[in-house]
């Protein structure tokens, strides 16, 4: 499962839990008019100055609008439908930015997913490994339960002598615990695999979601994205950046660009087609250009 799947299913998780907490009363029985009416209100009410950035993405792509309210108005009640959808369990793949929008209108902490990407791979790397407890096992301890620590086997060799029975775990021991482990281990991998195949067999299209390529079956349809055959390289590698000011002129030649507008610039981490207008080929992005819409913008 990626990392956007997880994101996906810890949001319409919460989303459930605070509505059985009766946390969100405008949001219990949602209709399309009803979520676009609360996005609006949450606006004026100052509560998404936070996540702007977010919802200019959604609302607001190529900055045709205004402003913000403008987008969502624009956006029209017909638009939040697919949210709907999601909400109610009546589509299990969403488009990202409906994962997203959902995220901010409940309040999902933390967002946005790349800050909630990041919080995942810190406490990953911060989990200590579990002390051992004065009750834990001893793997090599179980002669002493069994009242046969006085004797030994008949041929049994002295301790310590390399290459002996006495350096291998005995039966009784270290196979006995470690086997029903160890065919438990080759059972789930087998199930695991039979999973994945049979994901990838169903998986034979893709669309894009905003930030980068996702896998769908061909059959499914997804609004106002087209569904093409998979490239499983474009899934694996292909990423918009999404902290363009992360960049530098040693960036030059190793990320590609698309112009949304005259005065704007994406930057992508592979060449390729442009995901927003497949007639459009991305460019190598110059020193030129990360100066004029990176360096000089900060």
């Amino acid at each position: 499962m990626s990392d956007f799947d997880l994101f996906q299913q810890e949001v319409i998780n919460a989303y459930h839990e605070k509505k059985e907490l009766h946390a969100l009363s405008e949001l219990g029985n949602p209709s399309p008019t009803r979520l676009m009416k609360y996005c609006l209100s949450l606006l004026y009410r100052g509560k998404l100055d936070e996540d702007k950035q977010t919802l200019n993405r959604i609302f607001n792509p190529f900055n045709k609008h205004q402003d913000l309210e403008s987008g969502i108005k624009n956006f029209g009640a017909d638009g939040f439908k697919s949210l709907q959808n999601f909400m109610m369990g009546r589509t299990s793949r969403p488009r990202e930015e409906i994962v997203k929008l959902l995220a901010v209108l409940i309040d999902f902490q933390p967002r946005p997913y790349e800050i909630w990407v990041r919080k995942k791979s810190d406490d990953s790397e911060e989990t200590p490994e579990p002390p051992c407890e004065p009750g834990d096992i001893d793997l090599y301890t179980e002669e002493k339960e069994t009242g046969n620590s006085g004797q030994k086997e008949e041929n049994e060799p002295e301790e310590g002598l390399p290459g002996t029975k006495a350096d291998a775990p005995t039966e009784n021991g270290w196979s006995k615990i470690k086997k029903p482990v160890f065919y438990g281990l080759i059972a789930f991998s087998g199930m695991l695999g039979a999973y994945q195949i049979a994901d990838n067999f169903d998986r034979e299209c893709m669309y894009w979601g905003g930030e980068r390529y996702v896998p769908i079956a061909c059959d499914e349809k997804v609004e106002y994205t087209e569904v093409i055959p998979i490239d499983r390289k474009l899934v694996r590698n292909f990423r918009k950046i999404m902290q363009p000011d992360t960049l530098t002129l040693k960036s030059a030649g190793k990320v590609w660009y698309g112009k949304p507008s005259v005065d704007s610039v994406e930057f992508y981490t592979m060449k390729g087609v442009y995901p927003r207008d497949r007639q459009k080929t991305l460019k190598p992005a110059t020193e030129y250009i990360i100066k004029k819409y990176v360096l000089e913008k900060q």
